[in-house]
């Protein structure tokens, strides 16, 4: 091992020795393409996944219909088609970091994008058809398919971001999940309201799929080292950076149960699975309680719903340069820093929350101020416990998400399906009272046990392969001697 690291060294020494100053550690490179690849990757697949929870208030309301040939329907169970989607997320997620190594990040995406916008672009007819059975069948092909989703973002950044960039790159690739809620939101609620209709909504985001498709396929790369064109000095910056090479992210054995026994892992984990319980009840409810409790109209109700994905925005464009030098300045240790930004993403809008439970409907407007700040803030989380995973291993950030997040997503379905029973009465604000205060002692709860027991030290099975894995498997086979006197 030192030897290889010594010659990992000199190779780069030679590299700046050998390579003009204007092609050495380029500010805008290779690695920023990738990561506003990646950005538009997260724009697609909200434009295709946020849409429903504004889509299925025009699709079952015949007052948000301006064109009598646009069709609406009389469904009760919106709350089911709303948590469908997540029914079938979780089942790809755990086999991941598999499926990156074996069919490479780049046909991965390719293929769910692909398929994932045909399954959206067929929703309207899927209702006509099949009623509502038509689109829980069709949102749980694009839950599959989107699987992958935060997993690719974990394994690209683990892949192109190095240290020093990393709070940057984060934010925007991510800002495109903040982007593409925003265009979803405000989109839907104007072309459902128009004489358009609706349908139209499914159409114009389905095509979005394929333009990124295209863009991807001539523009992305699995890695540095098989980029074609990327410089050296380039590569070599991002490679030495992280700590790991081609070489050994190719390895087929993978460090699962290594990483199962690790507290670190366990932290974030649990603080995630917190996190994603509360922010996916919000994202998907928080349009029904626009409209069924504060009377909005379609339209008012895209507007609102985009509010906080705009706070998300600006403060992560103000934040991300920040975070970046307290990490390269060392202002603070960068466990420090992750636990500041977790307060900020999490222990505040738990407290926000409670303030919101105890509000009459006749406070609309602060209603609106408390759920911008408190969806806004969680925008820190990013800088928090969801990047945790680059920091102890960003070998295997990638499949440490996707195994985190399957049991996340698993615990995250249940919240419309928890409002659907614990609301009965989706007008009373009342009931609405214990959604609020359940998901702000989970989420207070979670992230203190993330900020006692985290780490952002890398752990030593980032450093796992195929050698390590047939030593453990000897040591575990190997008859015992006894030595007899």
């Amino acid at each position: 091992m030192m030897d290889k690291n010594i010659e990992r060294k000199k190779s780069l020494l030679d590299t700046m020795i050998l390579t003009p100053l204007k092609e050495r550690f380029p500010t805008v490179g290779v690695r920023h393409v990738q990561a506003l690849l990646m950005f538009f990757y997260m724009l697609v697949t909200m434009l295709t996944r946020s849409t429903m929870s504004i889509a299925v208030v025009a699709m079952t309301d015949n007052s948000t219909v301006t064109n009598d040939d646009i069709v609406y329907y009389d469904w009760e169970n919106t709350n089911i088609i709303l948590s469908s989607f997540y029914w079938t997320y979780i089942i790809l997620q755990p086999f991941s970091g598999y499926f990156f190594k074996q069919f490479g990040l780049r046909k991965c995406l390719m293929g769910t994008m692909l398929f994932n916008g045909i399954a959206f672009t067929l929703i309207p007819s899927a209702a006509a058809s099949f009623g509502s059975m038509g689109v829980i069948a069709c949102r749980m092909i694009q839950g599959l398919l989107q699987g992958f989703t935060f997993p690719a973002c974990h394994a690209a950044l683990g892949l192109w971001a190095p240290l020093n960039e990393r709070s940057k790159l984060t934010v925007l690739i991510y800002s495109g999940c903040n982007v593409g809620v925003i265009l979803a939101m405000l989109i839907t609620g104007w072309i459902s309201s128009s004489v358009y209709g609706w349908p139209l909504v499914f159409y114009l985001f389905g095509a979005t799929t394929i333009v990124w498709c295209i863009a991807w396929f001539f523009l992305g790369y699995d890695s540095p080292a098989k980029h074609p064109r990327i410089g050296v000095a380039e590569k070599h910056y991002i490679m030495e950076a992280l700590e790991h090479c081609e070489e050994e992210m190719s390895d087929s054995n993978l460090p699962i149960r290594q990483i199962l026994t690790s507290l670190p892992f366990w932290a974030l984990a649990i603080c995630n699975i917190g996190n994603t319980w509360g922010i996916t009840l919000f994202d998907l409810e928080v349009p029904t309680y626009l409209q069924k409790v504060l009377r909005f109209d379609i339209k008012t109700n895209g507007i609102i719903s985009s509010l906080p994905q705009i706070t998300q925005l600006g403060l992560s464009l103000v934040f991300a340069p920040v975070t970046d030098y307290i990490v390269e300045k060392k202002v603070i240790s960068l466990m420090n820093c992750r636990r500041l930004f977790q307060v900020l993403g999490s222990l505040v809008p738990a407290a926000t929350l409670v303030w919101l439970a105890f509000i009459s409907k006749s406070q609309a407007t602060l209603i609106i101020i408390l759920l911008n700040v408190i969806i806004g803030l969680t925008v820190f989380l990013y800088n928090g416990s969801y990047i945790n995973h680059v920091d102890i291993s960003p070998k295997y950030a990638g499949l440490m998400l996707g195994m985190e997040n399957s049991i996340s997503q698993m615990v995250g379905l249940t919240g419309p399906i928890f409002v659907q029973y614990m609301v009965p009465d989706l007008s009373d604000i009342l009931l609405w009272r214990n959604v609020f205060l359940l998901v702000s002692v989970i989420t207070a709860t979670t992230a203190t046990f993330f900020m006692i027991f985290g780490s952002a030290k890398i752990q030593w099975w980032n450093s796992w392969s195929a050698s390590n894995a047939e030593a453990e498997q000897c040591t575990l086979s190997a008859p015992i001697i006894e030595n007899k006197v």
